[in-house]
């Protein structure tokens, strides 16, 4: 009588190398299914691993004299020569029948006795009828739900045809693109949603379209913390809290906050400061939320004019509001804004509107006039490469102009406005978020 039970009491180091043999016309694998066609000659080999004193040392004598390697192979052919007629039925299907019923008859030595085929065969005539049995309830099961699934997808067709703006309720009602250069190109590393000391994310979560961009201060560097870890902590994790819906659609000042908390609160502290601005587009509402902390921000385009941007934060010239976190015992020594502090608005957006959230690296270096006549191109605009042209057009028009040193940019014309007498364009990271509107 074998059972489950031995077969699972069968598992020697013997065992392990029967399975590396492999046998003819069979598919075995080192599994509890396969270990009921050998239990016949585990069991007579289970004293050569036995814990008991008396056959162990009597194993080692028989080892000493005796190389294992022939006596493998002599228990290989006598395992085959019992194994001979199944190899011309079934091997997967008598397995399976196999597994989890006990045989009757003797355990065979050499030649498998007709007791011992006669009780298996019997065996898997009985549990034949089971087996229809189950493939029985299989079918009812897939047809079952091959009949739940067409009710369904019939159901959802004619909700379709009642109501034709139900699949555009899901649909994106923004289409982006993005485009950004780190201020060092030789050293800077590649990640996602950053260049350089820049982030920048876009999420969704029901009705709502939530990009954002945030840009690290570079003066960290020279205290050896790196500026875009700060940056990047915030983006993923309002992309986070947007995608688990853990904001309020209406406070995007609320999701920066909430952001700018669990950084306070990591375990491993990150250290640095960061600008930031995010915006939620509430299709139902038709309404854009937004929430600028610094020198970052955005522009919205409408019939070829500038309807909405926000307004620049700065404490005094070339330095922005900003979240901060800055080493123990230099609190009072850093600029530290809270969230709550970050300019907020709101207002009603139109189908094929304009949006451009950038960080400080664009609108330093690009005139307002020549962001115009760019954005202009792509109003109404729904094709999503034609929108990464302009983007990438805008990224490297900052870009140029950011190392040339003869052009009055826009950080110029305010340094001189400081009393500061100065030429060209500022070299900085740069990140360019451009969005229209599919209401």
């Amino acid at each position: 009588m074998v059972s489950p039970r031995e077969v699972r009491r069968a598992g020697t180091s013997q065992e392990a190398m029967w399975y590396q043999w492999g046998y003819p016309g069979l598919s075995f694998n080192n599994s509890l299914m396969s270990r009921a066609y050998m239990v016949a000659e585990i069991r007579p080999l289970r004293g050569m691993t036995s814990k008991d004193e008396e056959r162990k040392r009597g194993n080692e004598n028989i080892q000493q004299k005796v190389e294992v390697i022939p006596v493998l192979k002599k228990i290989e052919a006598v395992h085959l020569r019992w194994l001979g007629h199944v190899e011309r039925m079934e091997g997967e299907r008598v397995a399976e029948q196999c597994w989890g019923w006990e045989f009757e008859g003797k355990i065979p030595r050499g030649r498998p006795r007709n007791k011992y085929r006669d009780g298996v065969e019997e065996v898997l005539k009985r549990k034949e009828g089971m087996q229809h049995i189950w493939q029985l309830r299989e079918s009812i099961v897939w047809t079952g739900r091959l009949l739940s699934r067409a009710l369904w997808n019939g159901l959802s067709n004619y909700s379709n045809c009642v109501d034709p703006n139900l699949n555009r309720r899901n649909e994106s009602r923004i289409v982006s693109a993005v485009c950004g250069f780190p201020k060092e190109l030789a050293n800077a590393k590649l990640k996602r949603g950053q260049f350089g000391d820049d982030a920048w994310f876009t999420a969704r979560y029901k009705s709502a379209e939530v990009i954002g961009v945030a840009d690290g201060v570079g003066g960290w560097r020279n205290y050896g913390i790196d500026p875009g870890e700060f940056s990047n902590f915030l983006m993923r994790t309002c992309e986070r809290l947007v995608s688990c819906g853990r904001f309020v659609p209406t406070e995007p000042a609320g999701l920066l906050a909430r952001s700018y908390y669990e950084l306070l609160e990591s375990k491993q502290p990150i250290l640095g400061s960061s600008t930031a601005c995010v915006m939620v587009l509430n299709a139902e509402t038709r309404t854009a939320y937004a929430a600028n902390i610094g020198d970052s921000g955005f522009v919205l385009v409408r019939k070829g004019e500038v309807v909405h941007r926000s307004e620049e934060q700065q404490h005094y010239f070339n330095t922005p509001f900003q979240l901060s976190l800055p080493p123990p015992g230099h609190s009072g020594l850093v600029l530290s804004d809270r969230p709550e502090s970050a300019d907020t608005s709101n207002f009603t957006v139109e189908d094929g509107d304009v949006i451009l959230l950038a960080t400080d690296g664009v609108f330093d270096n690009v005139p307002d006039h020549l962001l115009l006549s760019e954005l202009c191109k792509v109003e109404g605009e729904r094709d999503p490469v034609k929108l990464q042209g302009v983007a990438n057009a805008i990224a490297l028009m900052a870009r140029s102009l950011a190392f040339d040193s003869t052009f009055m940019s826009p950080f110029a014309k305010n340094a001189r406005d400081n009393g500061i007498d100065t030429l060209g364009g500022k070299p900085d990271d740069i990140t360019v978020l451009l969005a229209t509107v599919v209401l």
